[in-house]
């Protein structure tokens, strides 16, 4: 019987579901580019098996080799599928070492060793369905993941056009959280928010025939799309993934009475779970890339905050030149 998971495990168990469906989207790719599949296959399956030798209490003084795993774990645990783990090694080495890309049916075959081997693994080593595991449980931001989880209790229910609305939700947060966050703001809060947002106020009145005006109207909306873009490309977020994921999810506009409406259209009603499930992975790998910008929101942070307890007038240094002997 499997021994119970300790927090670390179910964090490590989701890290390596990521890196899996990593290699998914990878595989999904032209070709050439897919090829990128087998290294995250490959990195997925040997923490994976790092993980099964911790979990089972193995002593080893040194990582073995892939395929060493497989004599190493033997005594607590027969692993299985060696023969198919070795042609997705084979295969790796080939690529890394020798620059011989995959083809196609090589790069199915690897996902569908993979996905067996964790499927039947993981229940047997861990007591757990793989593709129950949380990716959640990464995302640090606690709004965006309550969204995350949020949304998925649609989805699983069929309702994919509310799920991805949830999604929709999480995303932003994530966004404002990094950008200082209200449409009132009127200063800079965060190396992240490019500028003051605009809201429905600032817009100027249009007259008709007034191309001045007109020009304003335009030069406010490119401004603004052109910040949330700079927002998600400071973040490291990957913008041609960014633009597909506004075109799927509904676009949610929070009204005057408190609630998030989005209008629903039949393309959107058409959207399928595959739909779901590449949106909820971009919106958990978004909030993982952005995680790396923490240390500089906090700094920001500390930063202002000692100067708005700064005395006035603020000291002033005069620059000399190299420091004196």
């Amino acid at each position: 019987m499997p021994q119970s998971l300790t927090p670390f495990t179910v964090q490590r168990l989701a890290y390596i579901r990521f890196i899996y469906q990593e290699g998914i989207e990878q595989s999904r790719q032209p070709s050439i580019l897919s090829a990128r599949a087998l290294t995250s296959f490959h990195d997925a399956t040997e923490n994976f098996l790092g993980l099964v030798v911790e979990h089972l209490g193995i002593d080893v003084k040194k990582a073995p080799e892939f395929l060493g795993y497989w004599e190493v774990i033997r005594p607590k645990y027969e692993l299985p599928n060696k023969a198919v783990m070795k042609r997705l090694n084979d295969w790796r080495v080939a690529l890394k070492h020798n620059g011989t890309f995959p083809s196609e049916h090589q790069i199915e075959q690897a996902r569908a060793a993979v996905s067996g081997f964790f499927t039947t693994v993981a229940v047997d080593v861990f007591g757990v369905d793989f593709e129950s595991i949380d990716m959640v449980d990464l995302v640090t931001h606690p709004e965006t993941a309550r969204l995350v989880r949020e949304a998925r209790t649609h989805a699983d229910r069929g309702d994919h056009v509310a799920g991805l609305a949830g999604l929709s939700l999480a995303f932003e947060a994530l966004r404002r959280h990094f950008a200082g966050g209200h449409v009132w703001e009127t200063w800079d809060q965060t190396p992240f928010s490019f500028g003051p947002s605009l809201s429905p106020g600032d817009e100027p009145r249009f007259r008709y025939g007034d191309q001045a005006t007109a020009r304003l109207r335009k030069t406010s909306v490119i401004a603004t799309r052109v910040r949330e873009a700079m927002q998600v490309l400071s973040l490291g977020i990957d913008f041609p993934s960014y633009a597909r994921f506004k075109v799927i999810v509904p676009e949610v506009v929070n009204h005057g009475d408190g609630t998030d409406r989005y209008a629903v259209t039949p393309w959107q009603e058409d959207r399928t779970a595959d739909d779901y499930a590449w949106a909820e992975h971009f919106v958990i790998e978004s909030a993982l890339r952005a995680g790396r910008a923490e240390g500089v929101q906090e700094l920001a942070q500390e930063r202002m905050k000692s100067f708005e307890q700064q005395p006035w007038p603020v000291p002033e240094r005069t620059w000399t030149g190299p420091a004196a002997d």
